[in-house]
């Protein structure tokens, strides 16, 4: 390097040292988790972001985002990384771990305790929430005498007539058909992974089809079918028909067979603070106080099984994680859907229109 060139090059190092270590400093003090916005995210700000600021001076920032998986893709491609923390449910963890975007996490800060099971504990990603694909069921549409148990009955359409609606979905429908045809939950994708059990499954998801009169595309639209009676028998989310419970609308919850979702959370590669993401992991997602907070504003519970000593037992007969309601429940298989996906959608999409 010339004279010249190394004394510009020294001059701009002086000039810029303070700007840098502000930015630096700065950056250090934030931490911006990408999410989908609604009631989750004003949950969150609430419970977890406005305290964690305050006891540890780390701004945290949600950032909104409708593909998260794209986005990450993104972010990776251009090394342009705007995010710390980011979801990453369903394909989105496998598709994200296996092309190398996301960073390890520390467990020995994001659970010392060693409190979370396997399913919450991933090499890449905590489970911070988890969620159900139940039935919901209009009782007062039940036949006199009949009590509705799960998917044998959402198939039997004699012995409980009526509309049904289902997720415009292979994923989840693929698992209850097999179940209303004698597998157990726990060993739904040991029959999946072979040809002969996906064709087992869309044999009977055919009986089934002509009385499925909606194919629900959006959480929102299974519970509205429900409450206008439009139909008697619906898949969704646990929480939207807890919801028409509290509403007092004459709506079951099952459980038997439910699919039980988590909502996993993960750190970007090259994030720019990375250990203080992981600080505010630990301080939202497994933390039973503030756990069981979240649980009681919205019905989506942790894995850290401490918040079940804060909870009542009528507060955690509610929650997916419950262990009465584990028991019944399968884990949806992100990996299988991620590599299987694609090949199956476009059988689902012909049979659909068939």
């Amino acid at each position: 390097m010339n004279k010249l060139l190394w004394s510009l090059s020294l001059g701009a190092a002086l000039v810029g040292a303070a700007g840098g270590a502000a930015l630096a400093q700065s950056r250090d003090k934030t931490v911006v988790i990408a999410n989908y916005g609604g009631a989750w995210a004003e949950t969150l700000n609430r419970i977890c972001v406005q305290p964690f600021t305050k006891e540890t001076g780390i701004t945290v920032t949600q950032a909104a985002t409708e593909d998260s998986l794209a986005q990450i893709r993104a972010q990776q491609t251009t090394r342009n990384i705007l995010w710390d923390i980011a979801p990453t449910e369903r394909s989105g963890l496998p598709v994200s771990q296996k092309n190398g975007w996301l960073e390890p996490i520390d467990w020995s800060v994001v659970d010392p305790d060693n409190k979370l099971p396997p399913i919450a504990r991933k090499t890449h990603a905590i489970g911070s929430v988890a969620y159900s694909t139940t039935i919901g069921v209009r009782t007062d549409k039940l036949p006199e005498g009949k009590t509705f148990t799960g998917w044998k009955d959402f198939w039997d359409v004699k012995q409980f007539p009526g509309p049904r609606t289902l997720r415009n979905s292979p994923a989840e429908n693929l698992e209850f058909a097999l179940i209303a045809d004698g597998v157990k939950p726990s060993e739904v994708y040991d029959v999946l992974r072979s040809p002969e059990g996906v064709d087992r499954a869309f044999k009977k998801l055919d009986e089934i089809k002509p009385a499925i009169t909606v194919w629900w595309t959006s959480g929102q639209q299974p519970v509205q079918l429900l409450a206008s009676g439009e139909v008697f028998y619906a898949t969704a989310f646990n929480g939207r028909i807890q919801q028409l419970q509290k509403d007092k609308l004459p709506v079951a919850l099952i459980w038997n067979g439910g699919s039980l979702d988590v909502s996993y959370y993960s750190i970007v590669k090259g994030a720019n603070n990375a250990a203080a993401a992981m600080q505010f992991m630990k301080y939202c997602w497994n933390e039973p106080q503030r756990l069981a907070e979240i649980a009681r504003a919205m019905p989506y519970s942790s894995f850290n099984p401490d918040i079940y000593k804060i909870l009542s037992a009528e507060e955690a007969r509610q929650l997916p994680t419950s262990p009465e309601n584990m028991e019944v429940q399968f884990a949806l298989n992100a990996e299988f859907w991620a590599e299987n996906l694609p090949r199956i959608q476009k059988r689902w999409e012909t049979w659909r229109l068939q």
